[in-house]
């Protein structure tokens, strides 16, 4: 498996999106959470530093300079801060795609990661990956019909995705187009699941 995905690995850049203001976590600072004696965010970065995606990119809001000395952040890993955080999760997907369209080639793909859903498994992800054929446009795990993460976006929508408003993200887009979306059926709820649940 690891063979058949080497390539397309090449292909995909990632963006893992911890910026939120936590406001349903009432224990501190969330990104800070211990899952297995780990912050949760630093358990995200490490699955997807096994991927070997050439970038990867961790949005996180102003108070990560209180924060950050807790995390081991990998070279080929780039923090990009978002003054805007509080105008919702489509502020920090456009500031990714604003810094990836910069780059003189652009990945075929874009892996959407959650900070606060550091259940899902490397092997998760490698089964999403097998539908990065191109032609699938949008896709995203779903268990029990609930859509999980992470969710990959072609490079064809990124104009599209600079319009985004709100703290919706991707659903504006899924919503308009639904035959855009290609969903991969999960068994396990650790594509669904967050620290909150």
């Amino acid at each position: 498996m690891e063979k058949i995905f080497a390539e397309s690995r090449k292909k995909i850049f990632s963006i893992i999106l911890s910026a939120g203001e936590g406001t349903r976590y009432k224990n501190g600072c969330k990104l800070l959470h211990l899952v297995n004696e780990k912050p949760m965010l630093q358990i995200i970065i490490d699955m997807v530093e096994q991927l070997n995606f050439p970038r990867n990119f961790i949005i996180v809001n102003p108070l990560w300079e209180k924060i950050e000395n807790n995390f081991k952040i990998p070279k080929n890993f780039f923090v990009l801060k978002n003054n805007e955080y509080k105008k919702g999760i489509s502020t920090s997907i456009k500031l990714a795609i604003k810094e990836i369209m910069k780059y003189d080639y652009l990945p075929e793909y874009v892996a959407i990661f959650l900070a606060d859903m550091p259940f899902i498994l490397k092997e998760d992800v490698l089964k999403i990956l097998n539908y990065c054929d191109g032609k699938n446009k949008i896709i995203a795990p779903f268990y029990k019909n609930k859509k999980g993460f992470p969710t990959l976006v072609h490079y064809s929508l990124f104009k599209e995705l600079l319009f985004i408003k709100g703290d919706t993200g991707l659903k504006q887009i899924i919503k308009k187009n639904p035959d855009l979306l290609k969903k991969i059926k999960f068994e396990s709820n650790r594509v669904t699941m967050d620290i909150d649940q």
